[in-house]
C-alpha cells in the first residue's frame, strides 16, 4: 500500500522524520468495502488508517456485498460519512468511537479515514467484567437517544438492517430444505434442521417484534473484535460500517452469541454471556432515562437473535461442501472444522430457542 510522507504529515499535522506502516489483520478482510486497515507510526505517535472503497463482488447476493446506493445494507461509503459528519465524535452516553483525525475523499470510489489508535482489551482478551461494561456503556448511549436525544436522519444511515440481513439469508435456508446432509462433521446441526425451518416460516413475526422496540442508533457489527475496554473502564467500538437506525437490543446478540461463533470465547456458556451483558445493558438504559423494562429488552433481544443467527446453520452446511472454505476457516481459527461445527451448533441452538421463546411470549 502506497502511503507517502505527504499523506502521513497531513494526518499527523506536522512534519515527521520517519514513519512505518503496518497492516492490521490483512487476512481477516471479508468486506469488499474495506480496502485496507493500517497502523501508521511516526516519531513516537500512532494513528490508524482505514481505506473504504466501492467494492466489486463476485456474488451480488452474498451476505457481505458492497452497495453503491446509500439505502443498501452495506453501503460502501457509510463509515466514512459517519466520521466525516462528526456523528461518531458526538455520541451521547459512555460508548465511544475512535476519534476522527482526518477524512479524505481520494477518488469517486475510495475514501480514507485517519483515526486514533484505540488500545485496551478486546476480542479474546475481554474479561467477564468487560462484557458487563460493554453492555452498560451501549445501554447509556442507545438509551440517551430513546430518552429524548434527536435521532440522526442522514440518508446514508442504514435502516432495517436486520430485515435486509434476513432477506440475504434466504438462500442459506434454501440449502437446508434439501435432503439432510450426510457429512459426519455436520451431525451436531442435524437435530436443529426442522426447528430452523419452522422458525423461518415465522421470520416476519420475529422481525416485527424486533422492529417494535424504540428506535435508536445501532452499530450492527458489535462483536468482540470490534470492541475495546481500556483502563479507564469505558468501551470503545470500531468498524462502524453498518451504522444506522434500529431497535433497542438489536446489537446485543453479537456480543452474546458471536464470541462463541467467531471463537473469541469458544468454550464459554452462552447463557453466562447473556447474564453478563443483558442486565448491564438494561441498567445503562435506565441510567440514560429510557423507560423500558428488562422483560421488554429480553423479548426484543430474543426476537433479534433468532432472526439473526438461526439461519447460519445453512452457512455451515454450505461451507462444508467447499474444501477451500473449510481450509480457510481451519487456518483462521486454528481448529478442525468439525470442532467449529460443534461450537456453531450451540449458537444456532441458542438462537432458535430464543426465537421460539419470543414467538411464544409477550413482555
Amino acid at each position: 500500500m502506497n502511503i507517502d510522507r505527504g499523506d502521513v504529515e497531513r494526518a499527523f499535522g506536522h512534519a515527521v522524520s520517519s514513519y512505518d506502516v503496518e497492516p492490521i489483520d490483512p487476512e481477516l478482510r471479508i468486506h469488499s468495502v474495506t480496502g485496507g486497515l493500517f497502523r501508521v507510526r511516526a516519531d513516537g505517535e500512532t494513528l490508524v488508517l482505514k481505506i473504504v472503497r466501492r467494492g466489486v463482488d463476485e456474488d451480488p447476493g452474498g451476505l457481505w456485498v458492497s452497495g453503491a446506493d446509500p439505502s443498501h445494507r452495506n453501503y460502501w461509503k457509510r463509515e466514512w460519512l459517519a466520521f466525516d459528519s462528526g456523528l461518531l465524535d458526538r455520541l451521547p452516553g459512555r460508548l465511544r468511537a475512535a476519534r476522527n483525525v482526518l477524512t479524505e475523499e481520494r477518488s469517486d470510489d475510495e475514501c480514507w479515514i485517519w483515526m486514533s489508535d484505540v488500545t485496551g482489551r478486546h476480542g479474546p482478551t475481554l474479561t467477564d467484567d468487560d462484557y458487563s461494561t460493554i453492555g452498560r456503556d451501549l445501554g447509556t448511549t442507545q438509551g440517551a437517544f430513546v430518552a429524548g436525544g434527536e435521532l440522526p436522519s442522514d440518508e446514508w444511515l442504514s435502516g432495517s438492517w436486520l430485515r435486509g440481513w434476513v432477506g440475504a439469508c434466504e438462500q442459506l435456508v434454501g440449502s437446508l430444505r434439501e435432503d439432510s446432509p450426510t457429512d459426519d462433521r455436520l451431525a451436531p446441526l442435524r437435530p436443529l434442521r426442522d426447528r430452523v425451518l419452522a422458525l423461518w416460516d415465522a421470520h416476519e413475526r420475529l422481525l416485527d417484534i424486533s422492529e417494535s422496540a424504540p428506535q435508536t442508533l445501532v452499530h450492527c457489527d458489535f462483536w468482540p473484535a470490534n470492541l475495546f475496554v481500556g483502563d479507564d473502564g469505558h468501551a470503545v467500538a470500531v468498524d462502524w460500517s453498518q451504522i444506522g437506525i434500529g431497535g433497542l437490543a438489536n446489537d446485543l446478540d453479537q456480543i452474546t452469541l458471536d464470541p462463541v461463533w467467531m471463537q473469541a470465547r469458544p468454550d464459554f456458556s452462552l447463557q453466562r454471556l447473556e447474564e453478563l451483558v443483558l442486565p448491564a445493558y438494561v441498567d445503562g438504559l435506565h441510567e440514560a432515562g429510557a423507560e423500558v423494562t428488562e422483560a421488554q429488552v429480553r423479548w426484543w433481544y430474543a426476537a433479534a437473535a433468532g432472526a439473526h443467527y438461526s439461519w447460519m446453520a445453512g452457512a455451515v452446511a454450505q461451507a462444508a461442501r467447499k474444501p477451500d472454505v473449510v481450509g480457510a476457516q481451519e487456518h483462521r481459527f486454528g481448529r478442525p472444522f468439525a470442532d467449529l461445527v460443534v461450537d456453531r451448533a450451540r449458537v444456532v441452538e441458542r438462537a432458535v430457542a430464543l426465537g421460539e421463546s419470543a414467538l411464544g411470549s409477550t413482555p
